[in-house]
């Protein structure tokens, strides 16, 4: 039984998919979203919120509302050694976000601009046609003109109708918790390295205030529940609450991000930064284009491939080389040892190099340390573990 047609139907309301359903549905587009869980925002203790104050400006968000937690102006690197750095974040910090409170906040703006938003209701399939697409409920089958799988990480519907494996996403698992712990600065986040921490990735802990932290770990072997909590007892927590698992994108964005009536955005379309698995930023300003994108095939009545390729045009035009560098320099440092890593940290510590030029644009970041730095500096054992880390990174492995 065929319950409504809308112009587009979205699947999944996170940031990517709001944000699309908002920009699509101001433009005049028929737009309905579909969230599996009965509540917006319903896997927010699985994020750790972090954003650049860019990115709500871009959704036109006040950077003091309600949704913001806290904000932090410097980062602190701890070595797999003891050795740490302090960093800067720019003049403007970055922002933690209570993530349930930002996906109503954004669902909120999404119904006033006319978008339906169906919760508790789970797309079992979706039927390709010539001329439609059908995505089959409980209870029924909702048609539209175009679909948007903005699913997560997991979605097979980028999968099943791209072509594609999941192997190319390079997904990682991570646990985080939040914590009530005693430390002197809510203004800091801290980013823990090694093999016995988080092989392969790092471990977190962003500071909410009031004595309270999210704490997490990511790793490419082993069980991140594990590492959490031998990172809980590190930082002394003393109350451990809404402990989520996830798995994080680290191998950059898929090889196409759109067909025939079809587009995907955000962590369903590996749009997340490499170097940090984040992407909040990412996929909500890919979210927006897929909008736009939407609106002008609406306008014309043409969902073709050839329409709808111009998402993914606007999208690598303006995120494509950042992709590619940090997929670039997540490669070397995914290899690199504990011995190696104990003198990156100490040998930017002794030199005082500047801090983070852009929160969202880390190439920038990356690609001054290894100018201004250099390998001179390094020892000759490490300036060997480097290159042997260097060549998977040139050839893409």
């Amino acid at each position: 039984m065929v319950l409504r047609s809308y112009d587009v139907c979205i699947v999944g309301a996170g940031p990517s998919g709001l944000s699309t359903a908002i920009a699509s549905s101001k433009l005049g587009v028929e737009t309905a979203v579909f969230e599996e869980h009965r509540e917006v925002g319903a896997s927010s203790a699985e994020c750790g919120g972090l954003v650049s104050v860019r990115c709500l400006e871009l959704l036109k968000l006040r950077v003091d509302g309600d949704y913001v937690a806290n904000r932090v102006y410097k980062a602190v690197i701890h070595s797999p050694g003891g050795k740490s750095l302090t960093t800067s974040l720019g003049p403007r910090g970055a922002l933690i976000l209570d993530r349930r409170s930002f996906e109503e906040t954004l669902a909120s703006r999404a119904l006033h601009a006319g978008v339906d938003l169906y919760t508790g209701v789970r797309v079992k399939r979706i039927r390709m046609g010539r001329d439609r697409v059908e995505l089959d409920v409980d209870g029924g089958t909702y048609r539209c003109r175009a679909v948007v799988d903005a699913g997560g990480a997991l979605s097979r519907f980028t999968l099943e109708n791209l072509g594609f494996n999941l192997r190319l996403k390079r997904l990682i698992p991570a646990a985080q918790a939040e914590v009530e712990v005693d430390y002197e600065d809510d203004s800091s986040v801290h980013v823990f390295l090694g093999r016995k921490v988080a092989p392969g990735f790092f471990g977190w802990l962003i500071p909410l205030g009031s004595g309270k932290a999210r704490v997490g770990a990511a790793c490419e072997n082993g069980d991140p529940r594990m590492f959490l909590k031998r990172l809980l007892d590190r930082v002394g927590a003393s109350k451990v609450y809404d402990e989520a698992t996830r798995f994080i994108v680290t191998g950059g964005p898929l090889p196409r991000t759109f067909g025939h009536r079809f587009l995907s955005v955000g962590d369903a379309a590996g749009q997340s930064k490499p170097t940090t698995g984040g992407g909040i930023f990412t996929g909500t300003l890919c979210g927006l284009l897929a909008g736009l994108t939407l609106a002008k095939a609406t306008k014309t009545g043409s969902y073709s491939t050839h329409t709808l390729s111009m998402y993914e045009k606007s999208w690598r035009n303006l995120l494509g080389r950042e992709f590619r560098v940090q997929l670039f320099y997540r490669r070397i440092f995914r290899r690199l040892r504990d011995e190696a890593l104990n003198s990156i940290v100490s040998t930017l510590s002794d030199r005082r190099v500047g801090g983070l030029r852009d929160f969202d644009f880390h190439s920038k970041t990356l690609n001054r340390l290894v100018l201004d730095v250099g390998l001179s500096c390094i020892k000759p054992s490490i300036l060997r573990s480097l290159l042997k880390s260097l060549i998977p990174g040139l050839l893409g492995l």
